[in-house]
């Protein structure tokens, strides 16, 4: 007959166990089923707010998360829009190379030109001086103006100074 108690309380002792997870209240009675109750809502209410604090912390890394992607997005077509930019400069400084390589073939032949209409070039000092500081000012002023219009307002502001015949 040992052996069969010892099966039985070893049946009903995890109904037991299990009962008194589910409600542990209740085997009691009165006031004490009432501080149980009690005691057991609140613990609830924390294990509740616990739970709220963990989920609300998770939206707040998740959001953290998102505001950093996000800027990480704003970073990444920042850099796009910075290498279209260089790819686009690139091209016009390179279009400009080209540009000035075929400028300064003509502006060579334009600038011989000018020198035999204007023989004061180089041999009188004064002449020269004025003309060269009167172009460093004029390509700050004017960056536009380029070539043969160029050379042609440098001779006619040093005839202006100097005068056409001398």
């Amino acid at each position: 007959m040992k052996p069969y108690l010892l099966v039985l309380s070893l049946a009903v002792i995890p109904e037991v166990i299990f009962a008194q997870q589910t409600d542990p209240c209740a085997g009691l009675v009165g006031s004490a089923f009432g501080q149980c109750r009690a005691d057991q809502q609140k613990l609830q209410q924390r294990q509740l707010e616990q739970q709220q604090k963990q989920l609300q912390e998770q939206q707040e890394r998740q959001s953290q998360l998102a505001e950093q992607q996000r800027q990480m997005q704003l970073q990444l077509e920042d850099m796009r829009l910075q290498n279209a930019l260089l790819q686009k400069q690139l091209e016009q400084d390179k279009s400009a190379n080209q540009t000035s390589r075929v400028s300064a073939n003509s502006n060579a032949s334009e600038l011989k030109s000018w020198k035999s209409e204007n023989p004061w070039f180089g041999t009188d000092y004064a002449k020269t001086d004025f003309a060269m500081r009167y172009a460093r000012q004029l390509e700050q002023k004017r960056p536009d103006l380029i070539g043969r219009p160029f050379l042609d307002t440098v001779s006619a502001k040093v005839n202006d100074r100097f005068g056409a015949g001398r």
